[in-house]
């Protein structure tokens, strides 16, 4: 873990800003693209990529901070100036994603654009900005994954988020092994921009269809990754342990697998995909039969 990229003159650069910072700038050269061959907002176009990259930062910011003070009270009500205080970290991805889907849908009304062609465009590129930041995630210790005993477990060091949760046990000047559910995270959200990108590479795909894809995709993944986390900042509408399926998957017998707030949401987004795949596919005409 090295949460301090390279130190200037002027201060640190932190790795979890610089990591977010990259996959910013390779996810706005990747938007530009589909942007401009999809001629959304034409003939104005580099103006309407510059409205989408606000619009994009705003969500994101805003709907991850308030809704990481929704689900930590206690925080927010001791020092209710962090929920504006400028700092990296502090945010629920859920909170973000509804936030980019206001963000997108203002604006697509308000440029008027085809809202299904804008919403394509974000989600084709968003896994991959993602991706950074749960990078960014492993080298502040933050999102961090439950204690396992697998050969890869990462102990973390004393500096990193996880070393201050009183409920990780340490060994010595680092906590005990951990699942390395960052990077986990990190190549399941590859994988899934890897796949969409292929589909958008092959033409320009049906007008929600790549939103739904990556609603099923990160839905599905995201439910099955909770049951690796550890961190202390979740929350579980039903706390159920599983020791079968905790022993299988090299986690304490007594964690609860069962059914955290971000699993419930991932499921709803996941059906929420689904049910939009099955519209697009009724939507889709019919080949008539090759003559003989």
């Amino acid at each position: 873990m090295h949460p301090v990229l390279f130190r200037h003159p002027w201060g640190e650069a932190q790795t979890y800003g610089s990591l977010i910072l990259a996959g910013v700038l390779l996810t706005m050269i990747g938007v530009r693209f589909d942007v401009r061959t999809r001629r959304l907002g034409a003939p104005h176009t580099g103006t309407f990529v510059l409205d989408l990259y606000l619009a994009l930062a705003a969500g994101v910011l805003v709907g991850g901070r308030l809704l990481y003070a929704a689900t930590t009270p206690e925080r927010t009500l001791a020092d209710p100036w962090s929920v504006v205080a400028p700092v990296p970290t502090g945010f629920v991805f859920f909170g973000s994603l509804l936030g980019i889907v206001a963000a997108v849908a203002v604006l697509a009304r308000l440029r008027r654009v085809p809202a299904g062609a804008l919403f394509d465009v974000v989600a084709t590129w968003t896994p991959l900005a993602h991706a950074f930041g749960r990078l960014g995630c492993f080298a502040a210790g933050c999102c961090y994954g439950a204690p396992t005993d697998l050969p890869w477990g990462v102990r973390f060091p004393a500096g990193a988020i996880v070393f201050e949760d009183a409920t990780i046990a340490h060994e010595g000047a680092r906590t005990v092994p951990l699942h390395p559910a960052q990077l986990y995270e990190a190549a399941m959200l590859l994988a899934i921009f890897a796949g969409l990108l292929l589909r958008r590479l092959r033409g320009i795909p049906a007008p929600w269809s790549q939103t739904a894809r990556y609603a099923v995709a990160y839905g599905l993944g995201r439910f099955a990754l909770e049951t690796l986390r550890g961190d202390a900042d979740r929350r579980f509408l039903l706390s159920i342990p599983l020791p079968p399926l905790a022993r299988w998957l090299h986690v304490p017998e007594d964690a609860p697998l069962l059914l955290s707030t971000s699993q419930a949401v991932g499921l709803a987004v996941a059906a929420a995909g689904w049910l939009a795949l099955r519209r697009i596919r009724r939507r889709r005409p019919h080949r008539a039969p090759d003559a003989p």
